[in-house]
């Protein structure tokens, strides 16, 4: 398989759960995107088992945007 349809698998997946994750938090998939892609990459320079970069990136986006909400409905 060459790099170049390897980097398409990818990003068709990124977008996958990009899409998901939208849809579970009610989220812009822009916004998502962007905070997936921030993620991802920390995560990707960092690990040793790159399998699991998508499942953690995931967790922290959500992780992001539920402290993110909890406190907008923190106000009094």
């Amino acid at each position: 398989m060459s790099d170049n349809s390897k980097e398409l698998q990818e990003l068709s997946k990124q977008q996958r759960i990009i899409d998901v994750l939208a849809r579970e938090t009610e989220t812009p998939a822009e916004v998502i995107k962007d905070i997936y892609v921030i993620e991802h990459s920390k995560l990707e320079r960092v690990a040793r088992i790159k399998t699991f970069v998508p499942v953690l990136a995931s967790r922290k986006v959500k992780l992001l945007l539920s402290t993110t909400n909890d406190t907008d409905t923190d106000v009094h």
